[in-house]
């Protein structure tokens, strides 16, 4: 099945299934003990604790993509990559060095299928920028970027907000820096998303 065709199936899914659930704090979903910054634009945000290392983020993926899609205009989606290990480090680390670069939605499903499906080893920075530059991205360029403060700055500014979701796996949902939901509480990926949405309904009856 393609990506493409996944996307449209999911999409019809979530049309057909609209109906209101009420969720319960502590049970589906997890108030953080301290809010975490978000964006400044008034919007409610949606931010997926995710990393390229993990495969049930990649499965969520095209989920998670094709809701995307569907978010109104006052939602904005965003992700912060999980800093858990030296690979996920750079996984973290290569996240911000393509969106710096302006390609991360060119070579964001690319990543993915390099590790999970054609099984990778994107271990270290030198490897990353071989497999990108097969798809057209310049070594060079990669490098510099992947090194450069910014950069740097974007990883450690990750690695503080991942302490302060106090998730234990990824993916992980955080809406507007106030709630965290997990998989397994919410009765699996589909479910992640219903109770995303049931938070978002509430943010907007507070603003």
């Amino acid at each position: 099945m393609t990506q493409k065709l996944l996307t449209v199936i999911v999409v019809v899914l979530f049309s057909l299934n609209t109906w209101a659930a009420d969720y319960e704090e502590g049970v589906h979903y997890f108030e953080l003990p301290i809010a975490v910054g978000v964006v400044p634009d008034g919007k409610i945000e949606v931010t997926e604790y995710f990393s390229y290392g993990c495969g049930h983020c990649y499965q969520f993926d095209p989920i998670l993509t094709a809701w995307e899609a569907t978010l109104s205009e006052d939602v904005e989606f965003n992700r912060t990559p999980a800093i858990w290990n030296p690979f996920y480090r750079v996984l973290a680390q290569t996240y911000y060095t393509v969106k710096a670069m302006g390609i991360l939605d060119e070579v964001h499903l690319e990543i993915f299928n390099a590790i999970h499906l054609q099984r990778r080893n994107l271990s270290d920075p030198k490897a990353i920028a071989n497999f990108l530059a097969e798809v057209g991205v310049d070594p060079v360029s990669f490098a510099k970027v992947f090194g450069s403060f910014g950069v740097q700055a974007s990883v450690q500014q990750a690695e503080a907000r991942g302490r302060a979701y106090r998730a234990t796996g990824v993916p992980t949902l955080i809406v507007n820096g106030k709630y965290r939901i997990e998989g397994q509480a919410a009765g699996g990926q589909t479910g992640m998303i219903k109770v995303a949405e049931f938070l978002i309904d509430k943010e907007r009856e507070m603003n």
